[in-house]
């Protein structure tokens, strides 16, 4: 009976420690529904309003979160940016490490 209840307080413990590695805490808001993502060639059609550094954290405790979710949050925070901006798209200008990125903010003609 022991066994049993230590082996559902371990898993329990290991779900809880889990959870928040796997969670994405990063909503895109309202206004940056359709800001999207731009290579520099298509940049180049568009006028430049700023620029947004976007920071997520890459670790919870001890625990690496997954790049891709990482990621995710960290082009979601620069769409809300560039938002806010008035800008309806965004570029990378460096490559995501330790949960920073940094993306470019432009306003491009709508097609």
């Amino acid at each position: 009976m022991k066994t049993q209840a230590l082996k559902k307080l371990v898993s329990l413990c290991l779900l809880i420690g889990v959870l928040p590695v796997a969670c994405t805490w990063v909503d895109l808001d309202e206004a940056a529904q359709d800001v999207i993502l731009i290579d520099t060639n298509q940049a180049a059609r568009c006028k430049i309003v700023g620029s947004a550094a976007s920071v997520s954290a890459d670790k919870v405790g001890l625990l690496n979160r997954k790049d891709a979710k990482v990621a995710v949050e960290v082009l979601t925070l620069a769409k809300n940016s560039a938002a806010e901006m008035g800008g309806n798209a965004v570029s990378a200008t460096d490559d995501l490490k330790d949960g920073k990125q940094t993306f470019n903010v432009y306003l491009c003609p709508v097609p």
